[in-house]
Protein backbone atom coordinates (compact mmCIF):
# COMPACT_ATOMS: atom_id res chain seq x y z
CA UNK A 1 0.00 0.00 0.00
CA UNK A 2 2.91 2.38 0.83
CA UNK A 3 4.39 1.80 -2.62
CA UNK A 4 1.07 2.56 -4.27
CA UNK A 5 0.77 5.82 -2.34
CA UNK A 6 4.26 6.87 -3.40
CA UNK A 7 3.42 6.14 -7.00
CA UNK A 8 0.20 8.13 -6.63
CA UNK A 9 2.08 11.12 -5.21
CA UNK A 10 4.66 10.94 -8.04
CA UNK A 11 1.96 10.73 -10.70
CA UNK A 12 0.06 13.61 -9.11
CA UNK A 13 3.21 15.74 -8.95
CA UNK A 14 3.98 15.07 -12.60
CA UNK A 15 0.41 15.98 -13.50
CA UNK A 16 0.68 19.28 -11.62
CA UNK A 17 3.98 20.09 -13.35
CA UNK A 18 2.42 19.38 -16.73
CA UNK A 19 -0.55 21.64 -15.91
CA UNK A 20 1.75 24.43 -14.74
CA UNK A 21 3.78 24.11 -17.92
CA UNK A 22 0.64 24.19 -20.04
CA UNK A 23 -0.59 27.31 -18.26
CA UNK A 24 2.74 29.19 -18.50
CA UNK A 25 3.50 28.25 -22.13
CA UNK A 26 0.84 30.50 -23.75
CA UNK A 27 2.20 33.54 -21.85
CA UNK A 28 5.70 32.74 -23.04
CA UNK A 29 4.43 32.32 -26.58
CA UNK A 30 2.60 35.61 -26.35
CA UNK A 31 5.75 37.35 -25.13
CA UNK A 32 7.69 35.93 -28.07
CA UNK A 33 4.95 36.89 -30.55
CA UNK A 34 5.68 40.61 -30.15
CA UNK A 35 8.50 41.45 -32.58
CA UNK A 36 11.43 43.61 -31.57
CA UNK A 37 11.56 47.29 -32.45
CA UNK A 38 14.20 46.64 -35.12
CA UNK A 39 12.06 43.91 -36.68
CA UNK A 40 8.97 46.16 -36.67
CA UNK A 41 10.89 48.90 -38.48
CA UNK A 42 12.27 46.40 -41.01
CA UNK A 43 8.78 45.03 -41.65
CA UNK A 44 7.37 48.56 -41.98
CA UNK A 45 10.02 49.37 -44.59
CA UNK A 46 9.17 46.15 -46.47
CA UNK A 47 5.45 47.02 -46.37
CA UNK A 48 6.05 50.60 -47.57
CA UNK A 49 8.60 49.58 -50.20
CA UNK A 50 7.61 46.21 -51.67
CA UNK A 51 10.19 44.70 -54.08
CA UNK A 52 7.77 44.73 -57.01
CA UNK A 53 8.59 47.52 -59.50
CA UNK A 54 5.95 50.24 -59.47
CA UNK A 55 4.97 53.47 -61.12
CA UNK A 56 2.67 56.08 -59.62
CA UNK A 57 1.42 59.59 -60.28
CA UNK A 58 0.73 61.97 -57.43
CA UNK A 59 -0.66 65.39 -56.67
CA UNK A 60 1.24 67.42 -54.07
CA UNK A 61 -0.85 70.14 -52.43
CA UNK A 62 0.88 72.76 -50.28
CA UNK A 63 -1.37 74.72 -47.90
CA UNK A 64 0.37 77.85 -46.61
CA UNK A 65 -2.31 79.10 -44.19
CA UNK A 66 -4.97 79.14 -46.88
CA UNK A 67 -2.77 79.83 -49.91
CA UNK A 68 -2.86 76.63 -51.99
CA UNK A 69 -0.17 75.48 -54.42
CA UNK A 70 -0.57 72.27 -56.44
CA UNK A 71 2.18 70.24 -58.08
CA UNK A 72 2.09 67.09 -60.19
CA UNK A 73 4.68 64.35 -59.68
CA UNK A 74 5.46 60.88 -60.95
CA UNK A 75 7.52 58.28 -59.13
CA UNK A 76 9.16 55.06 -60.29
CA UNK A 77 10.53 52.39 -57.94
CA UNK A 78 12.65 49.37 -58.77
CA UNK A 79 14.84 46.84 -56.95
CA UNK A 80 18.34 46.38 -58.37
CA UNK A 81 20.86 43.68 -57.43
CA UNK A 82 22.73 46.25 -55.31
CA UNK A 83 19.66 47.83 -53.67
CA UNK A 84 16.49 49.84 -54.26
CA UNK A 85 16.11 52.96 -56.38
CA UNK A 86 13.37 55.58 -56.37
CA UNK A 87 13.02 58.27 -59.03
CA UNK A 88 10.71 61.25 -58.47
CA UNK A 89 10.11 63.69 -61.32
CA UNK A 90 8.08 66.88 -61.58
CA UNK A 91 5.47 66.92 -64.35
CA UNK A 92 3.82 70.25 -63.55
CA UNK A 93 3.33 73.13 -63.33
CA UNK A 94 5.43 74.09 -66.31
CA UNK A 95 7.93 76.11 -64.30
CA UNK A 96 8.86 73.08 -62.20
CA UNK A 97 8.62 70.43 -64.91
CA UNK A 98 11.77 68.38 -65.38
CA UNK A 99 13.10 68.50 -61.82
CA UNK A 100 14.27 64.95 -61.04
CA UNK A 101 15.33 63.44 -57.73
CA UNK A 102 16.93 59.99 -57.54
CA UNK A 103 17.51 57.94 -54.38
CA UNK A 104 19.82 54.93 -54.52
CA UNK A 105 19.57 52.81 -51.37
CA UNK A 106 22.14 50.00 -51.11
CA UNK A 107 21.31 46.90 -49.11
CA UNK A 108 23.82 48.04 -46.50
CA UNK A 109 24.87 51.62 -45.90
CA UNK A 110 23.39 55.10 -46.33
CA UNK A 111 21.43 56.17 -49.37
CA UNK A 112 22.92 58.31 -52.13
CA UNK A 113 20.80 61.06 -53.72
CA UNK A 114 21.05 62.96 -56.99
CA UNK A 115 19.14 66.05 -58.08
CA UNK A 116 18.64 67.61 -61.50
CA UNK A 117 17.18 71.12 -61.82
CA UNK A 118 16.52 72.25 -65.43
CA UNK A 119 17.20 75.93 -64.67
CA UNK A 120 20.83 75.24 -63.80
CA UNK A 121 21.14 72.27 -66.20
CA UNK A 122 23.33 70.36 -63.82
CA UNK A 123 23.11 66.97 -62.08
CA UNK A 124 24.29 67.19 -58.49
CA UNK A 125 25.05 64.52 -55.92
CA UNK A 126 23.50 65.82 -52.71
CA UNK A 127 25.46 66.03 -49.49
CA UNK A 128 23.64 64.74 -46.37
CA UNK A 129 22.57 68.21 -45.21
CA UNK A 130 20.77 68.92 -48.50
CA UNK A 131 18.65 65.78 -48.22
CA UNK A 132 16.69 67.42 -45.42
CA UNK A 133 16.00 70.72 -47.13
CA UNK A 134 12.44 71.54 -48.12
CA UNK A 135 11.27 69.98 -51.38
CA UNK A 136 10.09 72.94 -53.52
CA UNK A 137 9.19 74.95 -50.38
CA UNK A 138 6.70 72.32 -49.18
CA UNK A 139 6.59 70.59 -45.78
CA UNK A 140 8.25 67.50 -47.26
CA UNK A 141 12.04 67.28 -47.41
CA UNK A 142 13.88 65.54 -50.23
CA UNK A 143 14.58 62.66 -47.85
CA UNK A 144 10.85 62.29 -47.11
CA UNK A 145 10.28 61.40 -50.77
CA UNK A 146 12.99 58.76 -50.85
CA UNK A 147 13.53 55.42 -49.13
CA UNK A 148 13.02 54.89 -45.42
CA UNK A 149 16.45 54.81 -43.69
CA UNK A 150 17.34 51.90 -41.43
CA UNK A 151 20.38 53.53 -39.80
CA UNK A 152 18.49 54.15 -36.57
CA UNK A 153 18.47 52.91 -32.99
CA UNK A 154 14.93 51.71 -32.30
CA UNK A 155 12.95 51.14 -29.11
CA UNK A 156 9.45 49.69 -28.72
CA UNK A 157 7.56 52.04 -26.39
CA UNK A 158 4.46 49.85 -26.23
CA UNK A 159 1.17 49.48 -28.10
CA UNK A 160 -1.75 51.87 -28.48
CA UNK A 161 -5.09 51.86 -30.25
CA UNK A 162 -5.24 54.36 -33.12
CA UNK A 163 -8.55 54.77 -34.99
CA UNK A 164 -9.70 51.44 -33.58
CA UNK A 165 -6.58 49.56 -34.68
CA UNK A 166 -3.73 48.16 -32.58
CA UNK A 167 -0.48 49.99 -33.30
CA UNK A 168 3.12 49.51 -32.23
CA UNK A 169 4.68 52.70 -30.89
CA UNK A 170 8.36 52.82 -31.85
CA UNK A 171 10.96 55.47 -31.12
CA UNK A 172 13.81 55.77 -33.63
CA UNK A 173 17.00 57.74 -33.05
CA UNK A 174 18.90 58.43 -36.30
CA UNK A 175 22.61 58.70 -36.89
CA UNK A 176 24.38 61.72 -35.45
CA UNK A 177 24.71 63.13 -38.99
CA UNK A 178 20.95 63.38 -39.43
CA UNK A 179 20.46 64.73 -35.91
CA UNK A 180 22.77 67.62 -36.70
CA UNK A 181 20.64 68.94 -39.56
CA UNK A 182 17.09 67.73 -39.18
CA UNK A 183 15.61 65.82 -36.24
CA UNK A 184 16.81 64.15 -33.05
CA UNK A 185 14.27 61.31 -33.01
CA UNK A 186 10.96 60.15 -34.38
CA UNK A 187 8.05 58.30 -32.79
CA UNK A 188 6.03 56.17 -35.21
CA UNK A 189 2.74 54.36 -34.72
CA UNK A 190 2.68 51.25 -36.94
CA UNK A 191 -0.41 49.17 -37.71
CA UNK A 192 0.15 45.80 -36.02
CA UNK A 193 -1.70 43.98 -38.82
CA UNK A 194 -0.51 45.65 -42.03
CA UNK A 195 2.84 46.92 -40.60
CA UNK A 196 2.19 50.19 -42.43
CA UNK A 197 2.88 53.47 -40.59
CA UNK A 198 -0.12 55.42 -39.36
CA UNK A 199 1.47 58.47 -37.74
CA UNK A 200 5.01 59.77 -37.24
CA UNK A 201 6.18 62.63 -35.05
CA UNK A 202 9.52 64.37 -35.69
CA UNK A 203 11.31 65.81 -32.65
CA UNK A 204 13.83 68.64 -32.68
CA UNK A 205 17.11 68.47 -30.74
CA UNK A 206 15.30 70.57 -28.10
CA UNK A 207 12.83 67.71 -27.59
CA UNK A 208 9.82 69.38 -29.21
CA UNK A 209 7.56 67.96 -31.92
CA UNK A 210 7.98 70.16 -34.98
CA UNK A 211 6.51 68.00 -37.77
CA UNK A 212 3.73 65.40 -37.88
CA UNK A 213 3.27 62.93 -40.73
CA UNK A 214 0.09 60.89 -41.17
CA UNK A 215 -0.67 58.05 -43.59
CA UNK A 216 -4.21 57.44 -44.79
CA UNK A 217 -6.55 55.96 -47.38
CA UNK A 218 -4.86 52.55 -47.38
CA UNK A 219 -6.19 50.37 -50.22
CA UNK A 220 -5.06 47.13 -51.84
CA UNK A 221 -3.56 47.81 -55.26
CA UNK A 222 -2.61 44.69 -57.21
CA UNK A 223 -2.80 42.85 -53.90
CA UNK A 224 -0.45 45.29 -52.12
CA UNK A 225 -1.80 47.38 -49.18
CA UNK A 226 -0.77 50.89 -50.23
CA UNK A 227 -1.17 54.28 -48.47
CA UNK A 228 -2.74 56.58 -51.03
CA UNK A 229 -2.40 59.76 -49.00
CA UNK A 230 0.49 61.11 -46.93
CA UNK A 231 0.17 64.42 -45.09
CA UNK A 232 3.05 66.35 -43.53
CA UNK A 233 2.33 69.22 -41.14
CA UNK A 234 4.85 71.75 -39.83
CA UNK A 235 3.56 72.95 -36.48
CA UNK A 236 5.50 76.20 -36.06
CA UNK A 237 4.52 77.63 -39.46
CA UNK A 238 1.02 76.10 -39.42
CA UNK A 239 1.53 74.79 -42.95
CA UNK A 240 0.78 71.37 -44.41
CA UNK A 241 1.52 69.40 -47.56
CA UNK A 242 -0.48 66.43 -48.82
CA UNK A 243 0.62 63.76 -51.30
CA UNK A 244 -2.32 62.07 -53.01
CA UNK A 245 -1.66 59.05 -55.22
CA UNK A 246 -3.95 59.48 -58.22
CA UNK A 247 -2.80 56.48 -60.31
CA UNK A 248 -0.57 53.48 -59.60
CA UNK A 249 0.59 50.21 -61.18
CA UNK A 250 2.75 47.42 -59.77
CA UNK A 251 4.86 44.95 -61.78
CA UNK A 252 5.50 47.43 -64.56
CA UNK A 253 8.44 47.14 -66.95
CA UNK A 254 10.94 49.85 -66.00
CA UNK A 255 14.25 49.99 -67.90
CA UNK A 256 17.43 50.31 -65.85
CA UNK A 257 18.39 53.44 -67.77
CA UNK A 258 15.50 55.30 -66.15
CA UNK A 259 17.42 55.15 -62.84
CA UNK A 260 20.80 56.22 -64.24
CA UNK A 261 22.01 59.41 -62.48
CA UNK A 262 23.69 60.58 -65.68
CA UNK A 263 20.33 60.60 -67.50
CA UNK A 264 18.26 62.57 -64.99
CA UNK A 265 18.03 65.53 -67.38
CA UNK A 266 15.80 63.40 -69.65
CA UNK A 267 13.84 61.59 -66.92
CA UNK A 268 10.57 63.57 -67.07
CA UNK A 269 10.30 62.95 -70.84
CA UNK A 270 10.82 59.19 -70.58
CA UNK A 271 8.15 56.98 -72.16
CA UNK A 272 7.53 55.29 -68.80
CA UNK A 273 5.83 58.44 -67.50
CA UNK A 274 3.63 58.83 -70.58
CA UNK A 275 1.84 55.49 -70.24
CA UNK A 276 -1.67 55.50 -68.74
CA UNK A 277 -1.89 53.98 -65.26
CA UNK A 278 -4.70 52.43 -63.28
CA UNK A 279 -6.60 55.12 -61.40
CA UNK A 280 -6.03 54.80 -57.66
CA UNK A 281 -9.08 53.72 -55.62
CA UNK A 282 -11.07 56.78 -54.65
CA UNK A 283 -9.13 59.13 -56.96
CA UNK A 284 -11.21 61.66 -58.84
Amino acid sequence: MLVDRRRFVQVAALALLAMASAVSRPESARAQSTPSADEIIRQMKAALEPPRPSLRKMDLTFDDRGTITKLQLAQARKRFPDGDRTLTVMLGPEGARGIAYLTMSPANGPAVEYLYVPVVRRIRKLVPAENYQSFLDTDFSYADLGMLPLETTNELLGTEVIDGRKAYKVQSIPTSVIQTWYYARTVTWIDAETLLPMRREFYSPAGEVFKVETFGSVSKVDGVPTPLQIRMQTLASNTSSTLDVTAIDYDVELPDELFDPEKLRFASEHEAFKKPLEKAPGAS
